[in-house]
């Protein structure tokens, strides 16, 4: 199976970004596990180092966001993680989901490349890869995560 031509670029621009020490203001990293039943939360960190959380419980109304702002060292470590995990890759074999199943959602953005790639949300804890984003992400408010 080939690469596509969007995450081949997001692998390269993630490294030049490794090498060059510099991360550039149109970087978006989105990690996402909303569910229209069961809530979830959406964290977005952008190259400015603005990052955003949105968290809807079960039964809410509507969500509830909170921002913070971390530092260039910071998201060159989120951007070595990304490059650990090859994030950009897709591993989870798609296939019929079953009642309820939830998805979580990880996209990056950067130089006109976007990739998106998911798990299944009870998987993720087995899987080891974008639970490992959204901790690093929830870790940017000081909080624990469940």
């Amino acid at each position: 199976m080939s690469t596509p031509i969007a995450f081949t670029n997001i692998e390269a621009e993630l490294k030049e970004l490794l090498a060059s020490q510099r991360v550039p203001a149109d970087l978006i990293i989105t990690y996402d596990d909303m569910h229209g039943l069961w809530g979830g939360s959406t964290l977005t960190v952008r190259g400015d180092g603005s990052l955003e959380r949105q968290v809807s419980r079960r039964g809410a109304a509507a969500p509830t966001g909170t921002k913070t702002h971390i530092g260039e060292h910071d998201l060159l470590e989120l951007v070595r993680l990304l490059v650990e995990l090859s994030a950009w890759e897709q591993r989870t074999p798609d296939g019929m989901p079953v009642p309820d199943e939830s998805r979580a959602y990880l996209t990056i953005s950067l130089k006109g490349s976007t990739s998106v790639v998911w798990e299944r949300f009870n998987e993720m804890a087995k899987n080891d890869r974008l639970v490992r984003v959204r901790d690093w992400l929830e870790s940017g408010f000081g909080e624990q995560v469940e």
